[in-house]
C-alpha cells in the first residue's frame, strides 16, 4: 500500500511539472535557425573575414556577424583574431557557452596576449565568474595598475567575496587616483548598507479555529563585520489566550563565508523558556555549497521548539531535525525542493518532503508577477489524535498528519506605487489535498479510542497580502496578513515589522 501510495505520488507530480515545465518552455519567444540568413558574401583570406564581421558588429548586428562567422569559420579557426572577434559577437548576442568556447580557443593560440585575457576578464565578470577574472587579473595587472575598469572590477568582486577589508583598500586607491570623482560612489553606499548595524522589530497576532490566540513580539539586532563574523541577536516572546500561557526564545546566530570552497556556514545556539515548564536549550548548524553558478544546496541539524497547538503553549516541546534543501535557478525558472526529519522526545518521527517551482517575475510596467506549482508531503511514524467523551478528536501535544499530500497552484503578484511603497500578494491554491484521517471507535462508555483510518480529502488555501513603506534609506516599514485554511484548522495572522539600520 505504502509503494503504491508512493507511485501514485510520484505520478502526480510528474504530471503537473511536466505541464508547467512545458508551458513554461513554450511561452519563451523563439528565433529558428531559418530567420538567421546566412549573408552569401566570398572571402579571400582572414583580412576579409575580419573587415566584413566588423562592419556588422559596428551596426550591432551580431547575429548577422554570427551567421558569417558559422560560414566561414573552419577556412580559418587557427586565426587568433577570428576566434576573439567570434567570441566577442556570441557574448553580445547572449550565447555565453560558445563565447567561452571561442574564447578559450583564441588563447590556447596565444596565452600571452594580455589584450586577449584581459577581454576574457570581462567576459566571465559578465557572466559571474569572479574567480576566474581574479585569477587572470592577478597575472597580467601589477599593484601599479591605474585601469579604472579593472581597479573597479576588483573592488566589486572582494565585496562579493565578503572582503571589505581588501575592497576598501581598492576603493582608496582608486580615489586616489581619481579625486574629486564619483566612480566608487555606488560600491560606497552599498558596503555601508551591509555592514550597518540594523534592528528589526515584529508585532503578530494570531487567531485560529482550535481555538487558540496569540500575541508576539520579536526583536532582532546585528552587524556584518567580516566573512567570518556577522552575529545577530533575535528574542521572541508569546502570550497564549485563553489559557494564559507563554514562552520566550532567545537567539544567538552567526554565519560564516568560506569562499575557496563556495561555502557558507551558520550556526545558532540559545534558550527556550516554557513558562509553565522548565526550560530548555536549543541550536543547530546548516551549510550551504554552491554547486555550479546557478545551483545550490543545504544540509543541516538543528534542534527547535514546537508551538502550535494548545497543548504545546503549556509544555516543554522541543524536536530535533535532520534536513537538506537544493535550490536552482535560470532566466525562466526558480525551483526549491527540500527534505525533514523530525525526532520527538517520545520517540516519534515525523518526514516531510516538497518543492515548488516559480516563473521568474515577468514584469508589466508597475506590475510584477509570478506563477507555479508546489507539492509537499508528510507522514508522521504515531498519530497523537485523542478523543473527547463526545468523540470529538484534537491532537495532542503536536499536529501529527499521516500521508497529508497537497498539490497547489502558486500565483504572486507586485505592484510597485512608488518608489518608496509596493503591494505584493501570494495565492496558494492546493487542487489537490488528500490525508489518512483518524475515526473514533467507542470502546467504553463515553471513552473513545482510534478505529483505523479512512482517506479524506480537502482544499487548502493560503492568501497573503502585505504593504512595503521605505519612509528612508534607515527606516523601512512592512505589515502583512495570512489567511490559511488546513485540513486541521483555519488561521488568520496580522504582523507589524519595523527595520532600522544605522
Amino acid at each position: 500500500m505504502i509503494l503504491t501510495r508512493a507511485g501514485k505520488v510520484f505520478k502526480t507530480t510528474a504530471f503537473f511539472l511536466f505541464i508547467f515545465f512545458n508551458t513554461t518552455a513554450f511561452s519563451q519567444n523563439k528565433e529558428t535557425s531559418s530567420s538567421l540568413k546566412k549573408d552569401s558574401i566570398s572571402v579571400k583570406n582572414a583580412e576579409d573575414v575580419l573587415r566584413i564581421s566588423k562592419e556588422f558588429i559596428s551596426r550591432n548586428e551580431y547575429k548577422k556577424a554570427i551567421s558569417f562567422f558559422k560560414t566561414n569559420y573552419n577556412s580559418f579557426s587557427e586565426n587568433l583574431y577570428i576566434n576573439w572577434l567570434y567570441a566577442y559577437a556570441l557574448s553580445m548576442n547572449n550565447n555565453h557557452k560558445e563565447a567561452k568556447k571561442k574564447f578559450k580557443k583564441a588563447i590556447s593560440i596565444n596565452s600571452s596576449d594580455k589584450n586577449l585575457q584581459l577581454d576574457y576578464a570581462r567576459f566571465l565578470y559578465k557572466t559571474g565568474e569572479i574567480d576566474k577574472v581574479e585569477s587572470i587579473l592577478s597575472d597580467f595587472l601589477d599593484e601599479n595598475s591605474k585601469d579604472l575598469e579593472f581597479l573597479l572590477m576588483q573592488a566589486n568582486i572582494n565585496y562579493w567575496k565578503g572582503d571589505l577589508k581588501k575592497s576598501r583598500k581598492i576603493i582608496g586607491k582608486i580615489n586616489e587616483i581619481y579625486p574629486n570623482t564619483n566612480y566608487t560612489k555606488n560600491l560606497e553606499s552599498e558596503i555601508e548598507s551591509v555592514t550597518a548595524t540594523y534592528i528589526k522589530t515584529n508585532f503578530e497576532y494570531q487567531t485560529d479555529s482550535q481555538p487558540l490566540d496569540y500575541f508576539a513580539t520579536h526583536i532582532t539586532t546585528g552587524e556584518y563585520i567580516s566573512k567570518y563574523l556577522s552575529p545577530e541577536l533575535e528574542i521572541s516572546r508569546y502570550n497564549f489566550s485563553p489559557q494564559k500561557e507563554g514562552a520566550f526564545l532567545l537567539k544567538l546566530k552567526n554565519q560564516f563565508y568560506f569562499n575557496s570552497i563556495k561555502l557558507k556556514a551558520n550556526i545558532f545556539g540559545g534558550l527556550y523558556e516554557n513558562h509553565s515548564d522548565k526550560s530548555d536549550w536549543i541550536g543547530g548548524i546548516s551549510l550551504t555549497k554552491n554547486l555550479f553558478k546557478k545551483a545550490s544546496v543545504k544540509i543541516g541539524a538543528a534542534k527547535n521548539s514546537l508551538l502550535g497547538t494548545i497543548a504545546s503553549t503549556s509544555i516543554n516541546l522541543t524536536y530535533k531535525s535532520l534536513f537538506s534543501e537544493i535550490d536552482y535557478n535560470n532566466k525562466w525558472i526558480i525551483f526549491h525542493a527540500w527534505y525533514d526529519h523530525q525526532f520527538f522526545t517520545d520517540e516519534n518521527e515525523i518526514q516531510s518532503m516538497g518543492a515548488w517551482i516559480l516563473s521568474q517575475p515577468i514584469k508589466t510596467n508597475k506590475f510584477s508577477f509570478q506563477f507555479g506549482y508546489s507539492f509537499n508531503y508528510t507522514d508522521s511514524e504515531e498519530i497523537l489524535f485523542f478523543f473527547d467523551n463526545q468523540g470529538v478528536g484534537i491532537y495532542n501535544p503536536y499536529f501529527t498528519p499521516k500521508e497529508q499530500e497537497i498539490h497547489s497552484g502558486l500565483f504572486l503578484l507586485n505592484y510597485k506605487v512608488t518608489k518608496k511603497l509596493s503591494i505584493e500578494t501570494k495565492v496558494n491554491y492546493g487542487f489537490i489535498g488528500n490525508i489518512r484521517n483518524p475515526y473514533p471507535v467507542l470502546t467504553a462508555t463515553n471513552e473513545f479510542e482510534i478505529g483505523g483510518l479512512y482517506d479524506a480529502t480537502f482544499t487548502p488555501v493560503e492568501y497573503t497580502g502585505s504593504i512595503n513603506y521605505n519612509f528612508s534609506k534607515g527606516f523601512k516599514a512592512k505589515i502583512a496578513y495570512i489567511d490559511q485554511k488546513t485540513f486541521f484548522y483555519n488561521r488568520q495572522n496580522i504582523n507589524f515589522g519595523l527595520n532600522f539600520t544605522f
